[in-house]
């Protein structure tokens, strides 16, 4: 691939925000938009709007827009009325001292990755960072079954649904969660992506082994009997792990492997 267009394409993924055209990006090349038609000619033979195409799938422009909605779904929860752009996770127990808290054994003592983690930690300094998770992605192939699934089956809030070029990106979260979403995505959107990868994640969704999430309840039992009711897919029936959770499974109508943890 043409080192320009990746150029180009590293730019947008930088600055999707500014007010970004073709010319734009000519210009931050040190080129004129006639410049770099002419060059793209005589390497390939297509103009740079051709080879973008040939190369991402769609347009400078097309791809521009694209990385405009997916950072606008991340943005749109940050400028809730209320919230702050990150929340501290807290430690367990519902300690919120800032203390850093680690995961230890069953009997107590530091397992071998703890102590590691912890000589990582003071080495690296004495103040955690304040960051938490924001935002996972699923993708769909069927925006309306995925939406009807998270909103009617899981009781989800819908925070944003967009439309762009035929594809729909929506973001949806539990009410009482407004810092954590679910973005359910076009599959391969990213225009990145080659047609080959586009029919491997086609392939592997249709047998439900490309995405996963893994939720979690107090009620493991009646989760699992109303989304039974519900005609959704069940993969695993409420079991105890040997890894020390209890926990069941289900598809939603994408093929996404949904496991839901029992909280202790």
């Amino acid at each position: 691939m043409p080192s320009r267009l990746r150029r180009v394409r590293d730019r947008i993924d930088r600055e999707y925000a500014q007010p970004l055209d073709v010319e734009a990006l000519a210009r931050g090349a040190h080129m004129s938009a006639g410049h770099l038609s002419r060059e793209f000619r005589l390497a390939y033979g297509e103009s740079p709007y051709r080879e973008f195409r040939l190369a991402y799938g769609e347009s400078p422009y097309g791809y521009l827009m694209t990385r405009r909605i997916e950072a606008g779904h991340l943005q749109q929860s940050l400028h809730r009325p209320g919230r702050c752009a990150a929340q501290r996770l807290s430690a367990p127990g519902g300690a919120r001292d800032g203390g850093d808290a680690v995961v230890r054994g069953e009997t107590g003592d530091q397992t071998d990755q703890e102590s590691r983690s912890a000589g990582h930690g003071a080495a690296a300094g004495l103040t955690a960072m304040d960051i938490t998770i924001h935002a996972s992605f699923l993708p769909h192939n069927d925006p309306d079954a995925s939406l009807a699934f998270y909103r009617d089956t899981l009781g989800f809030e819908v925070r944003n649904d967009v439309g762009y070029g035929g594809m729909r990106w929506i973001t949806v979260g539990p009410a009482d969660q407004p810092g954590t979403s679910i973005v359910l995505h076009p599959p391969a959107a990213d225009p990145g992506v080659t047609d080959d990868e586009r029919r491997t994640i086609v392939e592997m969704m249709a047998k439900g082994s490309y995405a996963i999430i893994t939720l979690a309840t107090a009620d493991l039992d009646g989760t699992f009997a109303r989304l039974r009711a519900s005609d959704a897919e069940v993969v695993q029936e409420p079991t105890e792990q040997p890894y020390g959770v209890r926990d069941c499974a289900f598809r939603d109508p994408a093929g996404n492997l949904i496991r839901i943890q029992e909280l202790r």
